[in-house]
């Protein structure tokens, strides 16, 4: 495959989706390599077709994502406690660190300070 790849285009809604599941007219979309790579690689871990998968990706993206104002208000106290150094934050390499021991005899709960 050149550095291009093509992917099929599922049908435009879940509902057709669930309809008629790929039996539907198919087109061809371009990708680039990486994208490809990507697509085949979920859908195999998925064990579904990679036109599902973008189908699912579709529909996700389509959805709207609903948040009450006193749950926005809360993550906005939060992000401002954080970046004004009110609440602690854990350096990443920390965090990682920790992740790693994870499943070894190394592992220990995470220091909390």
């Amino acid at each position: 495959m050149g550095k291009d790849a093509v992917a099929p285009c599922p049908p435009s809604t879940p509902d057709e989706a669930e309809a008629k599941p790929m039996a539907s007219k198919r087109q061809l979309i371009e990708v680039d390599e990486t994208t490809a790579t990507r697509l085949r690689e979920r859908a195999d871990a998925q064990g579904i077709s990679v036109a599902e998968v973008v189908a699912g990706l579709t529909a996700l993206a389509e959805s709207p994502v609903e948040i009450s104002p006193e749950d926005l208000a809360e993550l906005d106290r939060q992000w401002a406690a954080i970046q004004s150094g009110e609440e602690g934050v854990v350096p990443h390499d920390q965090v990682a660190r920790w992740l790693e021991t994870w499943g070894t005899p190394d592992y220990k709960p995470f220091p909390v300070k």
